[in-house]
């Protein structure tokens, strides 16, 4: 895959790709520890340690594994003693001839210094750094797909535990224990491991919690509440995530929560019937904003809080659990092979918080939902 470098000799990035979503996309090596990637018009490179070299040059899809400890040795013989990471960096692109580099925008400030104080020039690369990576091709499609079937393990691990919980003084018990947040989550989580897949930060809120749509949720969950289930591991193999909410009530829901989860189910049907290559997603979500005002719920602060539909309709997903496209404010095209989320949600206290999540992968003449999982509010 070549790259346009604009006069460059390289696009040069430092980190550890397993935090470092681009750096793992360009090189499918995934490290905990930084290391030094270069990507030239011909060919790709990785400066890997003595640790790292053997897996980098088995795993890594690049051109080109150099040894670290062989700079490391340069740079000793050319009287620095004890040469730091930035000192054998330098005899690197030195030795490659190196004068012009491409880095990304979060390229390490002191690095960058460094290499313009010994006379490199250094540009700062357009973002998207790599655009290649919105558009997923049928492997990553493959990965999310196992991605999602975890995450809907894990809400059926959720769903079941409320369900089979009793109802005492209003609070929810399983097997005779209080049944809280924490405790939920906990059940998730190890169904989500079952899965070969970790979950961070998932969300389980019920009542007014609901209303902070990132708020993780703690304490006792209750009867008569929406408790808003948001679930997005992350697949070990492939390093892709998944992305699913669903919004359920232990026991009858009142009126106000029927119909508040009515219209948001009613929202998110209508945003998955204008998905398709083309579709501007700032048109989607205007379109739900419309929805919801026509339908008598009104957005703004109310006793402190914001109430009412205050994030966006929908995210790119992939190595990032938010990444490129977006369907909200901003101005994107969707396009065949995106990967998209579709969540509106209204939030209201002393009513309680409804989102309704699928995830979906753009694609001629509409969509495909990876989400299987059906959509029942009472429970």
């Amino acid at each position: 895959m070549a790259r346009e470098l604009n006069g460059a000799d390289a696009l040069l990035m430092i980190g550890a790709s397993e935090n470092y979503a681009d750096l793992y996309y360009a090189t499918r090596f995934r490290a905990p520890d930084p290391f030094v990637f270069l990507w030239t018009a011909s060919e790709k490179l990785i400066l890997a340690n003595n640790l790292e070299i053997d897996r980098a040059r088995d795993q890594a899809r690049v051109d080109r594994v150099l040894p670290y400890a062989q700079y490391e040795e340069q740079t000793k013989q050319k009287g620095v003693e004890q040469p730091n990471a930035k000192d054998v960096l330098l005899e690197l692109l030195r030795d490659l001839g190196m004068q012009k580099l491409q880095v990304p925008a979060e390229f390490p400030l002191g690095t960058a210094d460094f290499l313009r104080g010994e006379g490199l020039e250094l540009d700062i690369a357009e973002e998207p750094l790599l655009p290649q990576r919105q558009i997923k091709d049928a492997d990553e499609i493959a990965a999310i797909r196992r991605a999602m079937q975890a995450t809907e393990a894990g809400m059926e691990t959720a769903i079941e535990g409320i369900r089979a919980a009793e109802v005492r003084d209003g609070a929810l018990l399983l097997d005779g224990a209080v049944l809280t947040s924490e405790r939920l989550r906990r059940m998730v989580h190890r169904t989500l491991m079952d899965c070969d897949s970790i979950g961070k930060h998932t969300i389980i809120a019920g009542g007014d919690q609901g209303c902070d749509p990132h708020q993780v949720g703690f304490g006792p969950l209750r009867a008569c509440e929406t408790i808003v289930i948001d679930i997005f591991p992350r697949d070990e193999t492939s390093g892709y995530f998944g992305d699913l909410t669903r919004t359920v009530c232990k026991g009858q829901a009142s009126e106000a929560m029927l119909r508040l989860y009515q219209t948001v189910l009613e929202a998110q049907q209508l945003g998955l019937d204008q998905i398709r290559p083309g579709a501007a997603g700032r048109s989607i979500h205007e379109s739900i904003q419309a929805f919801f005002v026509d339908s008598g719920y009104e957005t703004g602060e109310q006793d402190g809080y914001m109430q009412g539909y205050f994030h966006g309709t929908g995210h790119g997903l992939g190595l990032e659990i938010h990444e490129r496209p977006s369907i909200g404010r901003r101005d994107e095209v969707l396009e065949s092979g995106h990967i998209v989320t579709m969540e509106p949600g209204l939030y209201y206290r002393g009513t309680g918080g409804v989102r309704i999540e699928d995830t979906v992968v753009v694609c001629e003449g509409g969509y495909e939902n990876l989400t299987t999982l059906p959509k029942v509010f009472e429970v």
